[in-house]
């Protein structure tokens, strides 16, 4: 039994990097194609002086996808091998919410909704403050890409009775559908591959993951909850210094 639960353990874990690399070599796939052709149009002798300017500009901006792309890769690959040292320190969360909370407010401005910081309860906890800021910042995009406009994302800080500090954002929101749940925090997964493209804007479904690692790291925790239609609220749980 002992040596069948391993071989199982194992073969999860070869799935799961069969996964990882196929998915990883489909993300890179587009953005180099789009380059190539980029490059090609602005290379070409007819191609008028305005249009080349266009293509490279085009190029440029397939690049910077791919540069976070690897950059996300990295940090997840240095997070498994545990290769990742945090910097920690007593750290006050209200000014790093509030710095996301601006942020975010210019962000919904674009996209024409209201965010608001309802609840402010400073508390301090051991991390990193540079990290805990990324991890803040990674669940904004998921509130504000599957919003329509005129609705509304509210983020608060708040106390938890077992000594622990409480980060949600609440979105009105598409919602995500009970079967798709428990693969949220899943890399590259998104529930619609061709809605994530269209509104994503260069998203390749690794900022929850790597949300869910810079918790966990902390000693914490980082949950959801959503109704399709009704919105989706993220929940980030840090143990506080008492």
């Amino acid at each position: 039994e002992t040596l069948n639960r391993m071989i199982a353990r194992l073969q999860a874990s070869l799935r799961a990097l069969r996964r990882f690399t196929a998915d990883a070599s489909h993300e890179l796939q587009t953005p180099l194609t789009v380059l190539r052709a980029d490059v090609e149009r602005a290379m070409h002798p007819t191609t008028p002086q305005a249009d080349r300017f266009v293509a490279l500009e085009e190029a440029i901006q397939e690049i910077t996808r791919m540069a976070d792309l690897v950059d996300s890769l990295l940090t997840l690959a240095r997070a498994d091998e545990g290769r990742f040292d945090l910097h920690r320190a007593p750290i006050h969360l209200e000014p790093i919410v509030r710095d996301v909370t601006e942020t975010a407010t210019i962000l919904g401005e674009d996209a024409g909704l209201v965010v608001t910081l309802p609840l402010v309860e400073d508390a301090v906890v051991l991390g990193d403050a540079a990290r805990l800021r990324q991890l803040f910042l990674n669940l904004v995009p998921n509130a504000l890409q599957y919003t329509p406009r005129g609705g509304k994302v509210e983020m608060t800080l708040s106390h938890r009775n077992n000594n622990a500090v409480a980060f949600a954002v609440r979105d009105t929101g598409l919602g995500i559908s009970a079967a798709d749940l428990p693969y949220v925090f899943e890399r590259f997964w998104r529930a619609d591959r061709v809605r994530s493209r269209a509104t994503e804007r260069g998203g390749f479904g690794l900022g929850l993951a790597i949300a869910q690692w810079i918790v966990q790291a902390h000693g914490g925790t980082l949950s959801v909850q959503s109704r399709l239609g009704r919105g989706s609220v993220f929940t980030v749980l840090l143990p506080m210094l008492v």
